[in-house]
């Protein structure tokens, strides 16, 4: 997997931040690794307690804490000589309500420049989305992103892997795996451990064996969900949320946004005079819904039959807003919610 061999991405980090002479006073961690987290924060409570004798240690949470309680840990003396280590999960909800606070904001803007030496706070975040006000921490921090492969490089890697475990399997096949699990590489790669498993005697891996393993996981809902709504069929994808609990409710939603663009733009193509081959080309020469799948272009062209374009305008409007509360929500109960209130509006305009 990338990053994990000793040689990777995020060992190098590691080994760069226990090299340094001093310690960085903010470290941001970009991805979703709890491994990689535990193993950042182990390198540094390390390198703090071997310079200081001892570390204490204080974990936050940017969804739950108050939008003050990182200042006053960063601020903080200990009682005895110690290291101090922050470590604040979901960062960009608590960056967020910051710089919503305006004397909050200044606290922070005055103190993160001279924050003890012996304190280093590691910011963790899904995205990081910093607004302009407080974009000075990242000019201060050391930061790891964890940039996920597209599509072709998981493809590449499982075929790697296939190849170094002496399985026979064909790209055709692989690309259904990734079209299986969403394009989504953690996925991608937990399905095919469980096909090299289920096919381990017979060290090869086919199109019906992913069909069988994988077609049920819970990450082909997105599939299913997108499908349905491009075909209008709001009340299967109210079903679907029912029945099923949905991880990850913001990728669905981008996805949701860029079919419902492609459509739009389709619209105007047509009215600027275009056709409709002319139209395709240029539309499949891009990715359309996120997911490697043949069936994008079926899935725009059957939306533009069903959707007005003001009637699309108004979907990219509600699913703007719902993209806006799953990136500060992240509850996958409280996502569900949003999900069903989008179908739900839809259902209305149905």
């Amino acid at each position: 997997m990338a990053g994990r061999g000793t040689d990777g991405k995020f060992p190098a980090f590691c080994r760069r931040i226990a090299g340094m002479e001093g310690n960085p006073p903010f470290i941001f961690y970009v991805g979703e690794s709890a491994e990689e987290l535990e193993e950042l924060v182990k390198v540094m409570r390390d390198k703090l307690a071997k310079t200081y004798g001892s570390c204490d240690e204080v974990h936050l949470s940017g969804l739950d804490n108050d939008v003050s309680a990182w200042h006053a840990e960063m601020m903080t003396m200990p009682m005895f000589p110690s290291g101090r280590l922050i470590l604040i999960r979901h960062a960009e909800a608590l960056l967020k309500r910051i710089e919503g606070q305006a004397k909050v904001l200044a606290n922070y803007l005055r103190d993160t420049t001279v924050a003890p030496e012996f304190t280093v706070s590691i910011l963790q975040f899904k995205e990081k989305k910093l607004g302009k006000k407080i974009q000075v921490l990242e000019e201060l921090a050391l930061v790891y992103e964890d940039v996920p492969l597209g599509p072709e490089e998981i493809v590449a890697q499982i075929a790697d892997r296939a190849a170094a475990l002496g399985y026979k399997i064909a790209r055709e096949t692989i690309e259904l795996i990734v079209e299986k699990s969403a394009a989504q590489q953690k996925t991608a790669f937990a399905n095919f451990d469980r096909l090299l498993t289920f096919r381990l005697h017979e060290k090869e891996i086919r199109n019906e064996d992913v069909e069988e393993v994988v077609g049920q996981s819970e990450s082909n809902l997105h599939f299913r969900l997108i499908d349905e709504t491009a075909r209008r069929n709001i009340a299967e994808c109210l079903r679907i949320l029912e029945v099923h609990a949905l991880d990850e409710a913001e990728l669905l939603v981008a996805a949701l946004i860029r079919l419902f663009s492609e459509a739009l733009r389709h619209h105007y193509y047509r009215a600027s005079g275009m056709e409709t081959g002319e139209i395709g080309q240029i539309i499949a020469a891009r990715p359309l819904t996120g997911y490697p799948l043949k069936k994008s272009a079926e899935r725009w062209s059957i939306l533009v039959q069903k959707y007005s374009p003001q009637g699309i305008q108004l979907i990219m409007d509600a699913l703007l807003k719902a993209d806006q509360l799953c990136k500060e929500i992240r509850d996958t109960t409280q996502q569900q919610v949003i999900l069903t209130s989008f179908y739900l509006m839809l259902s209305r305009a149905a």
